[in-house]
């Protein structure tokens, strides 16, 4: 093996992109709405946002695979889909009003693909230059990412805002809590 270091190794003397932090986020743009594919094949509906500073949040919606979905106690299969589905619903409404008056925002689709693509054209560009404020938080995997539920994000008219952080908000990584842990136990509280 041979180890070269000269000029034409390059080095990126500036940062990559960041992800928008974790907390109430003021003047965030959505500059895109995309309908990308996976490595599975699998299409999913991708909103990016961008901060002044430009960091950057994906957020994400995949098609409702029954499959994965999981009952809660006394509810059936089908109960469980209608939940995990409405959920997703009243998420991209509550994105979408925000640049489109509620009463004007209606979008249909007889499977994924189509209800992707029709949101996608309905929406157009009415989002450009719409400066709105995001509440975000970790994921269950750790990732920067807005709520599962509403609200999460508001116009920036809206002054003081209604988002609010609560005690149902991740706002610390697992990894985190691990660390402060580790580094408040002395020698005595170690079982050997």
């Amino acid at each position: 093996m041979n180890y070269v270091i000269n000029q034409s190794t390059e080095v990126q003397e500036r940062a990559g992109k960041s992800t928008i932090p974790v907390g109430i986020n003021d003047n965030c743009e959505l500059v895109s709405i995309t309908k990308p594919t996976a490595s599975n094949g699998k299409s999913y509906l991708c909103f990016l946002f961008k901060n002044e500073a430009g960091d950057e949040l994906k957020h994400m919606e995949w098609d409702i695979d029954p499959a994965r979905v999981n009952p809660k106690d006394g509810e059936s299969q089908d109960e469980a889909v209608a939940r995990r589905l409405n959920s997703m619903l009243i998420r991209l409404k509550h994105i979408c009003t925000k640049f489109v008056p509620a009463d004007q925002f209606s979008v249909q689709g007889a499977n994924w693909d189509q209800l992707c693509d029709n949101l996608i054209a309905f929406m157009g560009t009415r989002f450009v230059g719409t400066k709105v404020r995001l509440k975000v938080v970790y994921s269950w995997n750790d990732y920067s990412s807005l709520p599962n539920f509403a609200p999460f994000i508001e116009s920036m008219t809206i002054n003081p805002t209604a988002l609010r952080i609560t005690s149902y908000d991740k706002m610390e990584k697992e990894s985190a809590s691990a660390q402060a842990e580790v580094n408040s136990t002395d020698e005595s509280d170690l079982p050997f």
